[in-house]
């Protein structure tokens, strides 16, 4: 071994370097190369084989004409925004309702409350399904509204796309407890108690101590889950790959359009229908690549809009 490198591993810096270059390859080998074997092959015919065909702009040509890729996307913005404000403002008021709560039982509340979080996420989509949820009479809601006087309905099963949605919406209520409320909690507890004593010297009512104090000091946190809301929101498609199959509605090509969102189409794309005139492969990729860019858009615009609001 030289001086010259005995020297270069054993310095601090360097050294530090060392340990993370393993972490650091893994990273180039399933996070990087993934994204950057989708860019180059978002320009090409490519049908998932070892060879594939240069087309240039060819797939993003096809893709903004695609009625069912903007059609998705409409659907995927709806379900991630009321998602996240469902979500968001439950998880708060859940979290101001523990940080106000005096009793010796809260820390109880607080592992109850994060216990359903344990359970297995397709366990828990599948009781929504086949029992709150469920199109048959003995279905827990349909029994809810025959007590009220109203008629049942088939919900995740209609054919009405409305009804589809609203039963995505109510999927998980109350949407309450899980890392998001005990993030939020974690937020609140951290606020100088000087403070919330200086505010209720100023006879400062619990509401707008919410909105005037609480909220700007737990900024971070709401900051966070905007963007991975919406980072997830768009990704996800597993209600549509579960359930709805992206039905009901209007079925375009050979798939259905009432729920379709991107995620799901492309998953479709890969394993099931093939898109007509490019090679289904790189087409997905070329889709990949405009969700990429609206997410990185969107993230970097909300960063800014918080900041700004925290200067």
């Amino acid at each position: 071994m030289t001086k010259s490198f005995k020297k270069i591993i054993t310095s601090r810096e360097n050294a530090g370097l060392l340990w993370i270059l393993p972490a650091f390859a893994l990273m180039c080998v399933f996070c990087l190369y993934p994204v950057i074997s989708a860019f180059t092959h978002s320009f090409t015919d490519w049908s998932g084989g070892l060879t594939a065909s240069f087309v240039g702009f060819k797939n993003y040509g096809v893709l903004f004409k695609d009625n069912l890729f903007w059609l998705s996307l409409m659907n995927v913005t709806i379900l991630t925004v009321v998602g996240m404000v469902i979500g968001n403002a439950a998880s708060l008021f859940l979290a101001e309702l523990m940080f106000n709560l005096k009793s010796k039982a809260a820390g109880a509340y607080r592992f109850l409350f994060v216990l359903p979080a344990m359970v297995p996420s397709i366990v828990v989509l599948l009781l929504w399904q086949k029992l709150i949820l469920s199109g048959s009479s003995a279905g827990v809601m349909n029994t809810v509204l025959r007590a009220f006087g109203l008629k049942s309905t088939e919900w995740f099963a209609s054919k009405n796309t409305f009804v589809v949605f609203v039963s995505i919406f109510l999927y998980g209520f109350p949407w309450m407890g899980g890392t998001s409320f005990l993030i939020y909690l974690a937020g609140l507890n951290g606020i100088d108690q000087s403070i919330i004593e200086a505010s209720k010297l100023d006879k400062l009512g619990t509401f707008r101590r919410v909105f005037l104090i609480d909220m700007p000091m737990i900024m971070g946190q709401i900051k966070y889950f905007l963007v991975m809301g919406f980072i997830g929101g768009l990704q996800n498609y597993t209600m549509q790959y579960a359930i709805t199959n992206g039905g009901p509605g209007k079925v375009i090509g050979d798939m259905q359009s009432g729920t379709m969102v991107p995620g799901y189409y492309i998953y479709q794309l890969i394993c099931g229908t093939q898109k007509e005139g490019v090679g289904s492969y790189g087409y997905a990729c070329a889709m990949g690549m405009i969700m990429f860019v609206i997410i990185m858009a969107i993230t970097v615009v909300n960063n800014k809009v918080v900041k700004s609001n925290e200067d």
